[in-house]
């Protein structure tokens, strides 16, 4: 089994996910006493999402490649990455590590097909949204049509996702405004909602909408789990 790098603690909550669900999956598949391999790199959130808000992303990405660089020195044997919005620099942790990134939309847009759907939702902060990382690669990669909340809804969305959501509060508000923006998707053709976020695994649950969720976090962890049993 090899060892799994991840880059975590953006948020502690949706990396508490990542490890809890990574080694349950290991146990089931080989049973006993076994457990994952990790390698773990949990930054301060404010040390990641100072300098975004400020602007100053080169600094953010600058951390990340770092951290990856550090995993490979630690004997890991592929990045991780738990959060979706920073896969804007996917290419870079790559080069700077000398490490294979699990790449979390992967993982998802093969549960995507193999649940036989062809036009999907992408909900996420505002740059995974309207990027081209997440959607592009969805798009061309695996020849999903993806929609986007109408773009009235996206600042909303980020309001939520950098305010409340990081402390795991989910508020009335935030609830009705994606259970809405579910709504009108649905209604436009989306046949399943990608969770692009970490922290919306706390906001929709499967129960809560009509169309199958697919949860990132979930999918990734589960997904890189296999990959370390695989090979």
């Amino acid at each position: 089994m090899r060892t799994l790098g991840l880059l975590g603690g953006m948020t502690y909550h949706a990396t508490a996910t990542y490890y809890l669900t990574i080694n349950e999956h290991v146990q089931k598949q080989l049973g006993g006493k076994n457990s994952a391999k990790i390698l773990l790199h949990s930054f301060n959130y404010s040390d990641i999402i100072t300098p975004w808000h400020a602007g100053d992303k080169d600094a953010v990405r600058q951390q990340l490649c770092d951290a990856a660089a550090g995993l490979k020195k630690g004997g890991a044997d592929a990045v991780v990455l738990c959060v979706n919005t920073n896969h804007m620099w996917a290419e870079d942790i790559e080069r700077a590590s000398g490490l294979p990134l699990l790449h979390i939309i992967d993982f998802s847009a093969e549960a995507i097909l193999g649940a036989g759907l062809g036009k999907i939702a992408l909900l996420g902060t505002r740059v995974t949204m309207e990027g081209d990382f997440i959607r592009g690669r969805l798009e061309k990669k695996f020849g999903l049509e993806v929609l986007l909340p109408a773009e009235e809804v996206r600042g909303q969305m980020d309001e939520f996702i950098f305010q409340e959501l990081p402390l795991n509060i989910v508020l009335d508000a935030c609830k009705k405004l994606y259970l809405e923006t579910v709504k009108d998707l649905v209604s436009r053709g989306a046949q399943g909602i990608i969770l692009g976020c970490t922290e919306l695994q706390f906001v929709l649950k499967p129960e809560d909408v009509e169309v199958p969720l697919f949860d990132t976090v979930a999918l990734h962890a589960r997904g890189a789990a296999q990959w370390a049993i695989d090979n």
